[in-house]
């Protein structure tokens, strides 16, 4: 099967999961069909091709794949109706829909193939697929073209570089070698900067309306230091009872390092009390807590939840009264990166929950109201501190005083 030499760096890869952004018109259904025959020749195994939904999977691959195999000459057996194709060497290739995920439970597989993975839905390969893969130690490639941010498929993109057997790649559509240059500009012209960007460069684009606009992974997400002294620690805390989120952070001269997030749900402030003594024992905690703590209960001592952090020996840092939320929004983004481009937070890769609060909070539509629900416990509990230690300087302005003279009659 003729390849492009991107396509073929991807196949000849030897990683046991391969995630490939790639753009519109990439060349994505050629590798995907070069991948399922490759692994369906040899004898009884089980290949899946899964997408969003069984009608696209039939729309997509259906007709290529039997045209492919039929030319091959492996087929035994085509079952129109299970899209499946039986081949001489009793392997089976199948194409599946993800919109009815437990339907998949249950198989073994040699490998898969899981298409346009932003569409698909995200439990699909952790609890169906993965699993399915185990006995025969198979392997997968995620294939698609990016949908911003907020999906399992960026995730999977993020997370992969640091994790043993896995590989991603990003590619362009003129990259891919199907599409020549005009055409790609003559798109240009038709569609917005973001629209582009996402379609045929590859790329993920973050959310217009996005809360923590100047956090960007690939700079804010940084291996902390082995010498960072955490004899002091920085807690910020946002007394929600379901989740109940912290971060933990140790400052170095003006530089945040967020080393720890701790997320409990069901919690009160004694049980996150006893989780921080219990990771950071030798360490004196400066806490800087949700304001409202001072009065607001989620123990069922009577006592209030500032008073709880007090008397557990933390140095308790909070103003009377809420700052107004956009300022706490603009002293926390002054600091992951300031108009000079110098970022003064960095972000331990395992605080998994708050580095997707901060890729993944937004406004509510056409409006600066935060979008409550999901991801605002975790970049509250972190803006908390930050705001406090870093706050918005607003320039004063003296008012001279006005010189009275009195007129005297002539």
């Amino acid at each position: 099967m003729l390849l492009s030499k991107p396509q073929q760096t991807i196949a000849q890869d030897t990683s046991r999961f391969k995630v490939v952004v790639a753009g519109r018109r990439f060349g994505k259904t050629r590798l995907a069909l070069r991948e399922l025959c490759y692994h369906a020749k040899d004898p009884n195994k089980d290949v899946f091709y899964i997408t969003s939904s069984y009608r696209a999977a039939k729309m997509i691959l259906w007709k290529p794949l039997k045209e492919q195999l039929l030319d091959l000459k492996w087929v035994k057996k085509i079952n129109e109706s299970e899209l499946s194709i039986a081949l001489k060497n009793g392997s089976t290739i199948s194409l599946k829909g993800s919109e009815n995920k437990d339907s998949l439970r249950g198989v073994s597989l040699s490998y898969c193939v899981i298409d346009e993975a932003a569409d698909c839905d995200p439990d699909l390969f952790p609890e169906i697929i993965r699993p399915a893969l185990a006995d025969q130690k198979g392997g997968c490639m995620f294939i698609g073209t990016p949908k911003g941010k907020g999906n399992y498929f960026y995730e999977l993109y993020a997370n992969a570089p640091a994790t043993v057997n896995w590989n991603t790649w990003q590619y362009t559509t003129i990259e891919g070698g199907w599409v020549d240059e005009s055409e790609v500009e003559a798109a240009r012209a038709d569609m917005s900067e973001r629209q582009f960007k996402q379609e045929f460069m590859a790329t993920f684009e973050t959310y217009e309306n996005r809360i923590a606009w100047s956090f960007e992974r690939e700079h804010n997400v940084q291996t902390p230091p082995a010498d960072l002294d955490s004899r002091i620690i920085h807690c910020g805390m946002d007394f929600n009872v379901s989740p109940l989120t912290a971060t933990i952070g140790i400052q170095r001269d003006n530089t945040m390092w967020i080393i720890d997030e701790l997320r409990i749900h069901s919690s009160n402030t004694d049980e996150v009390v006893d989780e921080i003594k219990r990771r950071y024992p030798s360490s004196k905690v400066f806490v800087y807590p949700d304001p409202s703590g001072s009065r607001r209960q989620t123990s069922s001592s009577g006592r209030s939840d500032h008073i709880i952090l007090s008397n557990a020996g933390f140095v308790v840092k909070a103003p009377r009264k809420h700052d107004p939320v956009r300022d706490r929004i603009n002293a926390t983004n002054a600091r992951l990166c300031d108009a000079n481009g110098t970022r003064n937070i960095y972000i331990s890769p395992n605080c998994k929950h708050l580095i997707e609060s901060l890729d993944k909070y937004t406004y509510k539509e056409n409006t600066q109201i935060p979008d409550k629900g999901t991801y605002d416990h975790m970049f509250d509990a972190f803006s908390y501190c930050i705001a406090y230690m870093w706050p918005i300087k607003r320039p004063t302005t003296v008012q001279q005083p006005t010189r009275w003279t009195a007129k005297l009659a002539v």
